[in-house]
């Protein structure tokens, strides 16, 4: 089976407030129980169901906290010569030496904001010139780099979005990722009331589509240069199988899906994390296809559209909703 391979990573040197991701915060004292316990992981899915990895991608948490010898390691339990190997990474303590050599040939870099005060309030460890060292050091070992921005933050202005888009569209990165902000439950964000009207974020995305226009805006949130899009999140938006290691990581080969246990200790210390699994109806599987593709500028053809959503469809078209 040819698939993608996602590793999460499940450290970070600090928790941002509006993080819901599964991770703990680490002193590297877990990270090499980590690489041995997802190894292991990785040979026994081998073991259930041969698999050649199209992609890999070191998602987190801060992937780049694990040394280049911890990321190798588990390159060569996944094996094979995947197309693209991506690490994410947060622009402090960025440390790329010897990635190229292991076959990483991509990174994402958590910029996030070029303003100081805004990355505060992000409880981001960087400031605004350290985003800036990271990507001229980023860009100089690597010519595949996704800069990832977000957008909706209170106390964020329209003029300073237009102005942080400016700089970044000098950089001329491969890849651009543009998330609204998310006040997602359980998170100290969560509480905050005082958020940007829905009006204000709107105008931010639609000032992103008018600078970055000579991108390809091939998904919601992605854009990226002709020939650069993510060969590993489009496998997901796509419906192509994928399997996913580490505490909380899916995995899909259709029509099974499952998942990891979400405790980081718990992983550890498992033999089998599997923590749960289910077995998608072709209805399920349709569904699925139809909200992915009307993610992408290619949209979805050959799949039958449910009558609700073709009536929802047609008053989009009117300008109704």
């Amino acid at each position: 089976m040819r698939c993608g391979v996602y590793v999460h990573v499940p450290f970070c040197r600090r928790r941002c407030p509006y993080c819901a991701f599964v991770l703990i915060e680490s002193d590297g004292s877990l990270h090499g129980a980590f690489v041995e316990r997802v190894c292991r992981e990785i040979a026994r899915a081998r073991e259930a169901r041969p698999f050649e990895a199209r992609t890999v991608y070191f998602g987190g948490g801060t992937p780049s906290l694990l040394s280049p010898k911890e990321l190798e390691r588990i390159l060569q339990a996944v094996g094979g010569a995947p197309e693209e190997v991506t690490v994410e990474c947060n622009p402090e303590g960025l440390r790329l030496e010897g990635w190229r050599e292991i076959g990483v040939n991509r990174i994402t870099l958590g910029v996030q904001a070029l303003e100081d005060g805004l990355l505060r309030f992000l409880g981001r460890e960087h400031d605004a010139e350290g985003a800036r060292r990271a990507w001229r050091e980023a860009s100089r070992r690597f010519d595949n780099v996704c800069v990832d921005l977000i957008f909706g933050v209170p106390g964020q202005t329209l003029e300073g979005w237009r102005r942080t888009l400016l700089e970044v569209r000098a950089w001329r990165p491969a890849h651009l990722s543009l998330y609204g902000l998310t006040y997602e439950p359980g998170t100290p964000f969560a509480k905050i009331r005082d958020r940007l009207p829905e009006r204000t974020e709107r105008e931010m995305y639609e000032t992103a589509m008018d600078l970055l226009s000579e991108y390809h805006h091939y998904e919601i949130s992605n854009w990226a240069l002709p020939g650069r899009e993510s060969r590993h999140n489009r496998g997901y938006w796509e419906g192509r199988p994928y399997l996913g290691f580490g505490p909380g990581a899916h995995s899909y080969v259709s029509p099974e899906r499952w998942w990891n246990v979400s405790n980081v200790r718990e992983y550890l210390r498992r033999e089998d994390p599997v923590g749960g699994r289910e077995t998608l109806t072709a209805e399920q599987e349709r569904i699925e296809r139809l909200f992915l593709g009307l993610r992408q500028d290619a949209g979805v053809e050959g799949v039958e559209v449910p009558p609700g959503l073709e009536r929802f469809l047609e008053r989009t078209e009117e300008g109704r909703v």
